[in-house]
């Protein structure tokens, strides 16, 4: 198991670095663009649709990783206050949905990308490209999610009987 959560954890952590590639690129296609804007009276082809590409590809890279390093957005202070026992069921609970959600939704998500690549699909914009290039992350994002619910369980199941402390001091 050692193993395999040392390969996933180098998976996470390069699509981490890619998450981050990405908010450079589009930050790096912004500045450009004002610059042409302000001086030549032009812009980057395609500039707002790259955009929304972009933002949806950082989505997907960053959030298996932020979810290891336990940064989502969640609210402490009910955990906190409950007794120990009873936040760790919490947890268990919360990280069983969080599972089930992202199974079912790679589960969809790759039922949509296969209908997507067999019927051909298109998406036409100031682009003309294949649908399924925008679909592929989406069950690869969930299938990673749904591997680090399964390591938050074991790490649940093998700590303390106790909520994570995982988010801002309250």
């Amino acid at each position: 198991m050692k193993g395999f959560e040392s390969a996933y954890r180098r998976v996470v952590d390069a699509c981490a670095a890619i998450s981050a590639f990405f908010v450079f690129a589009v930050t790096a296609m912004i500045t450009l663009n004002v610059i042409l804007r302000n001086a030549f009276g032009t812009h980057v082809a395609g500039d707002t649709e790259m955009s929304e590409y972009v933002m949806l590809l950082i989505t997907a890279f960053a959030a298996p990783w932020l979810l290891k390093q336990g940064k989502p957005v969640r609210i402490d202070l009910m955990l906190q206050t409950l007794p120990p026992r009873a936040g760790w069921m919490c947890e268990f609970f919360v990280d069983a949905l969080g599972l089930a959600v992202s199974l079912l939704m790679t589960w969809y998500g790759t039922r949509v990308l296969i209908y997507s690549i067999r019927d051909g699909n298109k998406i036409v914009k100031e682009f003309v490209i294949p649908e399924w290039w925008t679909l592929w992350p989406l069950p690869a994002m969930f299938a990673l999610l749904a591997i680090e619910f399964v390591l938050r369980f074991r790490r649940l199941q093998h700590g303390p009987r106790r909520p994570r402390n995982e988010g801002a001091p309250i």
